[in-house]
């Protein structure tokens, strides 16, 4: 599977023992917040699901603006 970051990013580093990927989603883009929000949990899924695959060890992070946050979640 290869991962379509587009405008958004997954980072990935060590953080001690413990590997983590953070994917970055701005909830910028035109269309409904509910619309954002599907699609970055179909992208967050679906690279959870790649990560399990190639780096089990790998915890997988979504990382939100804070206004975004504080709004909708």
């Amino acid at each position: 599977m290869e991962i379509d970051l587009g405008a958004e990013r997954l980072l990935t580093a060590d953080r001690g023992t413990e590997k983590i990927a953070v994917e970055v989603k701005s909830f910028l883009a035109e269309g409904s917040a509910i619309s954002q929000f599907h699609m970055a949990l179909g992208q967050f899924i679906n690279y959870r699901a790649a990560l399990r695959r190639e780096e089990a060890e790998r915890i997988l992070y979504l990382a939100v603006p804070d206004l975004t946050y504080n709004t909708f979640f």
